[in-house]
């Protein structure tokens, strides 16, 4: 399947890099869900919308939070797919809000490159494969 094993130097970066912005992505989602909550109980606009924005914050820290849980406990093939993408996602994210002009440029610059070092990472993360039952003699 892959030229690296597993246990290589660069699967293991990748790995360990992986779990620090997970790790980050997640606090910073919780962060956005407690804004979002804050600002719907705040708002005059419709019902709706607010918990529509809620509802987005609080499954996408449940994302990330699920991946990153799977990536601090094992280096399963799920993780890494899944860490990719939430990263494609962000670094769309992150465009947008520079092109959108959605808070201080360097916010969309951060959010950008975060999730082009977190793709990348993901790609040299290696999953560890489950091992192939042996075979049994033939008798």
């Amino acid at each position: 399947m892959t030229s690296s094993p597993a246990d290589h130097p660069r699967s293991l970066a990748g790995w360990a890099v992986l779990r620090v912005l997970l790790g980050l992505e997640s606090v910073f989602l919780a962060w956005v869900v407690m804004v979002s909550v804050l600002g719907a109980l705040r708002s005059e606009g419709a019902a709706v919308q607010n918990v529509s924005i809620v509802a987005m914050a609080v499954v996408s820290l449940l994302w990330v939070l699920a991946t990153c849980i799977g990536a601090l406990r094992a280096r399963a093939p799920w993780v890494r797919g899944s860490a990719l993408t939430i990263h494609v996602l962000l670094f769309a994210g992150g465009t947008g809000c520079l092109q959108l002009q959605i808070g201080p440029w360097w916010l969309g610059l951060g959010i950008a490159a975060a999730a082009v070092l977190g793709f990348f990472a993901a790609l040299l993360a290696r999953p560890e494969l489950p091992a192939a039952p042996e075979e049994l003699p033939h008798g």
